[in-house]
């Protein structure tokens, strides 16, 4: 319950900003029906699927977490086998792009890897993470460059199972540096606000892209803003959404001891 209060109050704050801004500014006009479903798909503009995904991640993180801590190496083999197996069976029965951007199973390798990091696996397997390295940047580069489209992994390219594998040996020597440690735990700590953030920004930065023509630039002042935007955010809703999380755990507490 915690966390799924954890996920929700920020997103409802921020799904209320978009909706208000939208109508006064005449952007969108949703009657009661579109709201609700904008909102069971996570809201409207980029990167609109954070708040689905996060909940289904709620119940979806201990089953990879208990394959990793049973099965070890083993196990992270197992989930790259599942991960391929969604997107073969994806693929076969033809899921439209909507539905496959709002499920969490896309993600399998990813989070199992971070559980396997976890664990303290952070210098085994070298030779492996930089072959994962060179597929991830291959695919990539023919996807996202070359403009292949591939025959099963054909949505969300950039983020797919292949792509996700470039990132397997940079992730393990940032978490490895003990001088970033704390750095990279408030951004985790605060990642899921970033994500609404961007949300939100993407939403509406095109202003952006007519003031500075140069990419690198548009991409410095959009990490830059988002990040900071992000952190902003974390640090006023999260005294919010602990109050409502202790209000709402000594009401489920209450009503527990009633039944006992």
């Amino acid at each position: 319950m915690c966390k799924i209060i954890r996920y929700s109050v920020p997103f409802i704050m921020v799904f209320m900003l978009e909706e208000i801004v939208g109508n006064v500014t005449g952007a969108v006009h949703h009657n009661i029906t579109q709201i609700g479903v904008l909102f069971l798909k996570g809201g409207f503009g980029p990167g609109s699927y954070y708040y689905p995904i996060m909940i289904q991640f709620i119940f979806y993180f201990p089953v990879l977490f208990g394959i990793i801590k049973k099965y070890n190496f083993s196990g992270l083999i197992l989930c790259a086998f599942i991960n391929l197996f969604y997107e073969i069976l994806k693929y076969s029965y033809g899921m439209n792009e909507e539905c496959y951007r709002l499920l969490l199973f896309r993600y399998t390798l990813l989070i199992a890897y971070g559980c396997y990091l976890a664990m303290g696996n952070f210098n085994r397997h070298n030779i492996l993470s930089v072959i994962c390295m060179c597929i991830g940047i291959t695919y990539i580069i023919i996807c996202k460059y070359m403009r292949i489209v591939p025959l099963i992994t054909n949505f969300w390219t950039g983020t797919s199972l292949w792509a996700c594998l470039f990132i397997i040996p940079i992730s393990a020597p940032i978490i490895l540096n003990k001088a970033s440690n704390r750095f990279v735990e408030t951004l985790g700590r605060a990642s899921y606000d970033i994500f609404l953030i961007q949300m939100v920004y993407y939403n509406g930065a095109g202003f952006i892209y007519s003031l500075v023509d140069k990419r690198w630039m548009q991409l410095l002042i959009n990490i830059v803003i988002c990040v900071s935007m992000g952190l902003i955010f974390y640090c006023i809703e999260t005294p919010i959404t602990k109050t409502i999380n202790d209000k709402a755990y000594g009401i489920w507490h209450n009503y527990g001891k009633q039944y006992r």
